[in-house]
């Protein structure tokens, strides 16, 4: 027996495959499985119905009266109808880059964003002074109105009840998009 039989120690092709660079981040569920969903599909940047399992309708219309009503003091109204509405339309600008998520909390009451409402999210805007964002602030969605004065950028609350959030070297932060539009049903 000359040969010494060699054990222990590292094999070749042993263990997990390398990839990516990982790190545990806490995400609310959905958003969990979003990611997860975005990561076994080969997600490709701005192709959001890859990853929402959204699926395409046929339009729907609604006729939309020309004239307006009043909130105060009660007008006749006329019988004149404009062309058709198409909610699609009203609210969506670029399909493969727009999706929905349910607001909560109360911080941007004062912008007319309330708890329940569903803020429609368009991932091709990017943010400018003064528009409504969807980000992530340390592994935390929030929606607040983006502010950038001299390089700084503020989420400010549209609540007094709430503070402003003054971005710090060393947070992580990432725009997910602008909110174009709000639904809310009574």
């Amino acid at each position: 027996m000359d040969t010494i039989e060699r054990r222990g120690g590292p094999r070749s092709k042993a263990g997990r495959p390398k990839s990516a660079a990982t790190r545990v981040v806490r995400l609310p569920v959905p958003i969990a499985q979003i990611a997860r969903r975005m990561n076994e599909r080969g997600f490709r940047a701005g192709d959001v119905n890859a990853f929402l399992d959204v699926e395409a309708r046929i339009a729907q219309t609604v006729p939309l009266m020309s004239a307006s009503a009043a909130c105060g003091f009660p007008s006749p109204a006329d019988d004149y109808m404009e062309g058709p509405l198409d909610f699609n339309e009203l609210m969506i600008s670029n399909p493969a880059a727009t999706f929905a998520v349910r607001v909560s909390g109360e911080s941007m009451t004062g912008a007319g964003i309330f708890p329940g409402d569903i803020a429609v999210i368009d991932r091709s805007r990017g943010p400018v002074h003064g528009c409504v964002v969807l980000a992530c602030l340390d592994g935390e969605f929030t929606i607040k109105r983006y502010l950038i004065r001299a390089g700084v950028v503020t989420l400010k609350a549209e609540n007094p009840a709430f503070p402003n959030i003054t971005l710090a070297e060393g947070q992580e932060f990432e725009v997910w998009g602008v909110v174009s539009g709000t639904v809310r049903k009574f």
